[in-house]
């Protein structure tokens, strides 16, 4: 979910924890050389029951995290996300 413009909150799959290849992975990204690209939809599936397309929301880069199994990851976006947007993910509220 979002938090704001710049920031986004992700949860990794269950079996991912901090000191694992994976959990390393997401917070040593950038000394890595891994990029990573966010990718979001509201919604799973569409009214007509098709797959919800997803909308491509830049590079983010690992801020902090918490928890084990799964890792609540913060990301900073390197790009504001679009005020055309801000509805859509309900940045207005």
């Amino acid at each position: 979910r979002f938090l704001s413009p710049t920031r986004f909150q992700w949860q990794s799959q269950n079996r991912t924890k901090r000191d694992n290849k994976d959990g390393l992975s997401i917070k040593e990204h950038v000394a890595r050389g891994i990029h990573v690209h966010l990718f979001v939809r509201r919604r799973a599936k569409l009214p007509s029951q098709k797959a919800s397309p997803f909308t491509y929301c830049g590079e983010v880069r690992f801020v902090s995290w918490s928890g084990d199994s799964p890792i609540t990851v913060h990301w900073d976006l390197a790009q504001p996300l679009p005020a055309t947007l801000h509805q859509e993910f309900q940045l207005d509220r």
